[in-house]
């Protein structure tokens, strides 16, 4: 059976096309020294593609000492909401150019301002730097606009920076974000079916393709029992968290993760939406190529239109 026969009709062709390269390109160096620059390239790469596509201005400034990349749409966004994007790289990379590659698709298609943050990296910077940094811009921000006009997202690592995010704020009286986006990630280990089924995809299964929690570096010395750190195991916590979407894909070793984060959501008596594609990959969305990604920032834009107003 040919590669491209090994998915279903409902998958794109550019996307059959474009499994094979994924696997390869998003290949991790072993040494961080080499995976940081090899990723900063990859991430340009696809930024190219995502600015030709996309028309946005993107200014780099500081809010409350921290490198935030403001994006917005060309001709200024529409209304008050401000979202919080949150980048991906198992919390050891992914600054730069990959903190705007979500950033400049969901800001032009849901014409609204988007921070993307340069939150602190693993290993230098261990928890909670990163959802320190997180959670000061939002404080900033707050100071000008309505917490529920505002929405926090990410993917892979960002997901789940984006649950502690919450969770410290709720823990320091903080007002929560009006809804929060779940792409790739959630705060449940990486384990399940989607973590077997990755012998199926990826040759690299074997070499690491698929991470543990307690394995990163951003969580040496953590608890990871404290609900600060990891939430979903805490329905009382939870049950104060605003409207989430989750996203996800069948080829992605966090998809059974992100659907249990999804049903504790429900349990807790939360709004949440879990759009599950067929056939991709771990986070897909970031090349603006495939069709199902303009999906992705249309279902993403809808959302916090919905609930941010």
């Amino acid at each position: 059976m040919s590669d491209i026969e090994q998915f279903g009709p409902w998958v794109s062709t550019e996307a059959k096309a474009r499994f094979a390269a994924f696997l390869t390109e998003s290949a991790t160096p072993a040494d961080l020294s080499e995976a940081r620059p090899y990723f900063a390239a990859y991430n340009q790469r696809l930024l190219d593609k995502a600015t030709a596509r996309y028309a946005v201005d993107i200014a780099e400034r500081e809010i409350a000492g921290v490198k935030v990349y403001d994006v917005v749409p060309s001709g200024g966004a529409s209304g008050s909401p401000v979202l919080l994007c949150l980048h991906g790289g198992a919390f050891m990379w992914g600054e730069g150019p990959g903190a705007l590659l979500e950033a400049v698709p969901i800001a032009a298609v849901a014409g609204m301002r988007v921070l993307a943050i340069d939150y602190r990296l693993a290993p230098d910077h261990i928890y909670p730097a990163a959802v320190d940094d997180i959670v000061a811009v939002y404080r900033a921000v707050t100071e000008t606009v309505d917490p529920a006009s505002i929405g926090i997202y990410g993917c892979s690592a960002g997901a789940v920076l984006t649950t502690q995010a919450v969770a410290h704020c709720l823990h320091q009286g903080l007002p929560p974000p009006g809804a929060i986006g779940l792409f790739h990630g959630a705060p449940v280990p990486f384990a399940g079916d989607a973590a077997l089924a990755q012998a199926l995809f990826d040759p690299r299964v074997r070499s690491g393709a698929t991470p543990k929690i307690e394995d990163l570096p951003y969580f040496s010395g953590a608890d990871l029992s404290d609900p600060l750190v990891l939430a979903a195991g805490h329905p009382e916590l939870l049950a104060h968290f605003p409207p989430s979407l989750l996203i996800s894909a069948t080829r992605d070793f966090a998809a059974s993760a992100v659907s249990v984060m999804h049903r504790r959501l429900l349990a807790a008596g939360v709004e949440a939406s879990f759009v599950l594609f067929d056939g991709l990959w771990h986070a897909h969305h970031m090349d603006v190529d495939l069709p199902e990604s303009v999906e992705t920032y249309k279902i993403v834009a809808g959302f916090f239109r919905k609930y941010l107003g």
